[in-house]
């Protein structure tokens, strides 16, 4: 699965990265630190899976979901923020889940390495060997 991570903070993104069991569970990880870099991250990765923070340095993650989603129309989004306030605007904007960066860690997590492993059993259905 191809991951890309999308937060200006080098401290979550290092404890999702260790949560997640180091970058060997992913065929690519990236991170973007802000909007801008989100554009040329994503053209050039293709994820499977984007967890994007609201908070960027230079505008709010959420203007990125629309980008994300044409450019990878397969790719999970997952919002993971402080600001739980931005839920329902999030959810709207076809996000894939919420979750809260002061409480869900573990669950955002879990439902990255749920998807890490569909991913590899599809792909070794097709005949890919875990491969993408």
């Amino acid at each position: 699965m191809k991951l890309l991570i999308v937060d200006d903070s080098s401290a979550v993104y290092r404890r999702l990265i260790d949560l997640l069991g180091g970058v060997e569970n992913f065929t690519a990880l990236s991170v973007a630190r802000s909007l801008e870099e989100v554009t040329a991250r994503c053209c050039a990765l293709r994820p499977d899976a984007v967890v994007l923070d609201i908070d960027l340095p230079d505008g709010e993650g959420l203007q990125a979901v629309a980008l994300i989603k044409s450019e990878c129309p397969g790719a999970s989004v997952f919002v993971f923020s402080n600001h739980l306030e931005c839920r329902p605007r999030a959810m709207a904007s076809g996000v894939d889940a919420f979750f809260d960066k002061s409480m869900e860690f573990e669950a955002l997590v879990s439902q990255l390495l749920k998807l890490s492993a569909d991913s590899a059993a599809r792909d070794v259905a097709a005949g890919n060997g875990g491969q993408q």
